[in-house]
């Protein structure tokens, strides 16, 4: 019987079909391959994601940093928590930001049980956390010396058990599963140039979190849903939209009004009444959707 594995890495292909870039053929989503700890995470001929499985280990910042999270053949870590604390034992590599946040929210840890001289990759990973959750003005954690309950911690991580009274859970993955459980703030936040923008349409048609829509009246940008995908900024035909990382939550709402186009008579949504050509038939120079 085999107990433990020397090769016990994921098995991996790639990234799945939620992958925008397999939704958008000009995405421009490095989400992944930015925070790869090892650079497992590249990109082949076809702009496509792959992951090298030699130096992959398994951490899972991609998952928590992707915005559909599409990686596969990667699951979260299954950590051990007793009631609003994370207890031994800890992995090695520490968990990300990302993580942690969700950890905050589906099981309201607010403590991580550990001592001063084991995974120190921890401390950063915690302190770098209560950065965040002080923005959001959101309890901070705390690390504390393990509790009588968890009894000969280091014998009980070698032998892959988890200690008394405690359970074992892991959390959603993915930018968009933490843009619906942290609505107070943002993480992107997007900038239009209206002196280059169409109204084409084209951002909130391919943008799948519905944080840009454009209907008749008005062209409504909301932040707080954006996962930072970049979809928009690769189908604008103008280069209007722009995406960045920011933490300003603010709604805007751009007033539109009606007009109708000379060409081919349709009624568009655009900047002023008196624009009297449709974002179809402007790109259209010979009268293409007139004929």
């Amino acid at each position: 019987m085999e107990v433990f594995s020397l090769n016990d890495r994921p098995r991996f292909t790639g990234a799945g079909k939620a992958c925008v870039r397999n939704t958008v053929k000009n995405s421009r989503c490095v989400a992944c391959a930015e925070v790869c700890p090892t650079g497992a995470v590249t990109f082949n001929k076809e702009k496509m994601m792959v992951i090298n499985p030699q130096a992959c280990i398994g951490c899972g910042y991609c998952l928590f940093n992707c915005p559909t999270g599409a990686p596969e053949g990667i699951s979260p870590a299954q950590r051990h928590y007793r009631g609003d604390r994370l207890v031994t034992p800890l992995s090695t590599i520490a968990p990300c930001p990302e993580e942690l946040l969700m950890w905050h929210s589906e099981y309201g840890i607010r403590f991580v049980e550990m001592t001063a001289d084991s995974a120190a990759g921890w401390f950063l990973a915690v302190a770098t956390l209560n950065v965040r959750l002080k923005q959001m003005q959101e309890p901070l954690w705390n690390i504390v010396p393990p509790s009588r309950q968890t009894f000969n911690g280091s014998r009980r991580r070698w032998l892959h058990l988890k200690n008394e009274g405690a359970s074992a859970g892991n959390v959603p993955v993915g930018r968009r599963s933490r843009r619906t459980r942290f609505t107070q703030i943002s993480e992107y936040h997007l900038d239009l140039d209206k002196g280059r923008c169409a109204l084409c349409g084209a951002c909130s048609r391919i943008c799948p979190e519905q944080a840009i829509c454009l209907d008749n009246l008005a062209l409504t940008l909301d932040p707080v849903k954006c996962t930072g995908c970049g979809n928009c900024e690769a189908v604008c035909f103008d280069g209007a939209l722009f995406v960045r990382e920011s933490n300003e939550g603010t709604l805007t709402v751009y007033s539109l009004e009606q007009a109708q186009c000379r060409v081919c008579r349709h009624l568009f949504p655009a900047w002023s009444a008196r624009d009297n050509e449709c974002p179809v038939c402007r790109r259209h120079a010979f009268g293409m959707r007139e004929a």
